[in-house]
């Protein structure tokens, strides 16, 4: 009896919850109904026409700073309008709606999709830095074109313009190879292309996310299914120094040619201009066609990185290091004189000295002041061409100078060896005579000559020039006769501060250093170099350094067609040597392994 009483209200209780259940399941069967029998035609069409679209989240690239903290490169907002081609029903109209707002035009709007290289879900970007007229206009007629949708996205901005594009550089749209290769690009991801864009490109590029979004059949988005952030890139500050990169575009001016300058003590470059320039700015988003069909048919090459890629003749800029060579291999006595009256006759052909009336005698010391070339034209037949070339080597010349910047040329040391696997003619003895004076073959780049006299300066020591960190160990480098280097540091002296030293107007400032002249085409006798054509003029050199004591920069400077070193390349030195040391000199920058985020050498430093 008691267990009857027990299992009666358990009864009740399930009886109660299969009442629940069933009610449950009617009201359910009622709503399949409603949605299968009375709704299905318009739930249908709504399943049909909305879709899944995937939008990409580009990783913001980090920004690039200079030594002071100045902005080189960063990422502005800016509006971006993109097309899944594959939801239109007639790209041909939407290329034409494209083009009465301004934002492209059929041809470019036709090559971009024949050139599609990408799967059906990924977008197009057809539009970029959109006016908020243009944002308006699109989503206006959003219902007319579902398959185009704005979004806020961020464009690569250059504050500095043409002052440092050779040095920032600019992007680029990814390749196939590249897309290929590595699984965190997106079809339209922008690369580095050149400068320190693409030398530090897997450290400043970002890593994109996606978003996963519902939209209507009129292109309207419905809500977010899912979204995975994108992951910004790292800030890389560089040594170079602004101020005195104005200085010396400023004492340049419109005339083509390349100034670099940095510490000898630790190799930073402070300054990397190349004249003339271009803007990178146009290089924010994706560079049309003809702009840069245009920038590569320029006749002056702004695209050439003249610091690194621009070979020239020497000229008298190379002497110290033969004078180095011949003092080391015991071919000169600094205290003797060798006469000079204009011209030598060697091999059975006269080589003029620059002045025609001659320096008269002249030891090593004056030799290098006044840059006479007859005493340079005896040593390098003396030292012979096999000699030159390997005093030249030992200060960097017909190498690269290992700057973290691509695309830099070796420049030239011409041999017997090259002269029959490159010309495929015999080396004329002559050949080394010219070679003595920076002529002839032997060419270099404006970054040799700063490194090479980086040498003299820092009393033997090399170093590597850089524009990010410093390398962690001191490039190896054959010890040199400290008297010798004494002797040659003197001489250099003499060229701004001596009575008839080459540089001589410029004495009022602490420096050292070599004039140059590289002719362009030889001379016929009686013709002067003013009087021929532009083109044909001779390039213009200055090196040297400041100040005297205790070096803190190298200035090396080449005028293209500037005619004589000391009145064209000299005066823009000058004004470099100015503006650094208006500014505290720093002291040397300690050579350290670069750290994770990579800043300048010495922020709190002076230029």
């Amino acid at each position: 009896m008691e267990l009857r009483e027990d299992i009666g209200p358990l009864r009740r209780r399930t009886a109660f919850l299969f009442l629940l259940v069933f009610a449950a399941l009617g009201l359910l069967h009622l709503r399949l109904a409603d949605l299968q029998l009375v709704h299905g035609a318009e739930w249908r069409d709504l399943a049909e026409n909305n879709r899944l679209r995937r939008l990409p989240l580009p990783g913001p690239r980090g920004w690039i700073y200079d030594r002071r903290g100045e902005v080189l490169a960063e990422n502005v907002p800016s509006w971006e309008l993109l097309l899944f081609p594959d939801e239109a029903e007639n790209l041909h109209a939407t290329g034409l709606f494209l083009a009465r707002a301004g934002l492209t035009d059929a041809p470019t709007f036709n090559n971009r999709i024949a050139e599609r290289r990408i799967g059906r879900m990924a977008p197009l970007v057809v539009g970029e830095d959109l006016s908020w007229n243009q944002v308006a206009a699109i989503r206006s007629h959003q219902s007319d074109y579902p398959e185009l949708t704005v979004v806020s996205r961020f464009r690569r901005h250059y504050p500095s313009g043409k002052l440092t594009s050779h040095i920032v550089g600019h992007l680029q749209p990814v390749s196939r190879e590249a897309l290929e290769s590595d699984p965190r690009l997106e079809p339209d991801s922008l690369v580095g292309a050149t400068g320190i864009e693409v030398a530090e490109d897997s450290f400043i590029s970002g890593r994109a996310g996606e978003r996963w979004v519902m939209v209507s059949a009129v292109g309207r988005q419905l809500g977010v299914v899912s979204e995975v952030a994108p992951r910004a890139g790292h800030d890389v500050g560089l040594t170079l120094d602004v101020g005195l990169q104005k200085a010396a575009a400023a004492a340049l001016g419109d005339q083509s040619g390349a100034v670099v300058a940095l510490d000898p003590r630790s190799g930073a470059v402070r300054v990397l201009y190349s004249a003339p320039s271009f803007d990178p700015r146009v290089f924010g988003g994706r560079l049309s066609r003809s702009d840069w069909q245009a920038l590569q048919e320029n006749p002056q090459h702004p695209l050439q990185n003249r610091c690194l890629q621009g070979v020239y003749p020497p000229g008298s800029t190379i002497k110290p290091f033969l004078a180095l060579g011949g003092l080391a291999e015991g071919l000169i006595d600094p205290n003797a004189t060798v006469y000079c009256n204009g011209s030598v006759v060697l091999y059975g052909h006269r080589f003029r000295c620059w002045r025609r009336g001659g320096h008269g005698f002249v030891n090593l010391e004056r030799s290098l002041a006044e840059s006479c070339d007859v005493y340079f034209y005896l040593l390098g037949q003396r030292m012979g061409i096999e000699g030159m070339a390997k005093w030249l080597r030992r200060f960097g010349f017909g190498e690269r100078s290992g700057i973290d910047l691509s695309f830099e040329a070796p420049g030239l040391i011409g041999t017997p060896e090259w002269s029959r696997q490159v010309r495929g003619t015999p080396w004329y003895p002559g050949e080394a005579v010219s070679v003595s004076i920076g002529q002839g073959p032997v060419l270099a780049t404006a970054i040799q000559l700063a490194r090479a006299y980086a040498i003299l300066a820092n009393r033997g020591e090399s170093v590597t020039p850089h524009l990010v960190a410093a390398p962690s160990a001191t490039p190896a480098f054959e010890k040199i006769n400290p008297d010798h280097l004494a002797m040659i540091s003197n001489a250099l002296t003499e060229v701004v501060h001596g009575p008839s030293g080459t540089a001589r107007r410029f004495a009022s400032l602490p420096m050292a250093g070599k004039t140059g002249t590289a002719q362009v085409v030889r001379l016929q006798d009686g013709v002067d170099a003013d009087d021929l054509p532009p083109e044909f003029r001779h390039h213009a050199w200055f090196v040297g350094w400041a100040p005297l004591d205790e070096p803190s920069l190298v200035v090396s400077v080449i005028v293209e067609h500037g005619g004589d070193g000391s009145s064209m390349a000299a005066p823009v030195a000058a004004r470099v040597v100015e503006a650094h040391l208006g500014q505290p000199v720093s002291p040397p920058e300690p050579q350290s392994t670069p750290p994770p985020i990579r800043t300048p050498d010495n922020p709190q430093g002076a230029g």
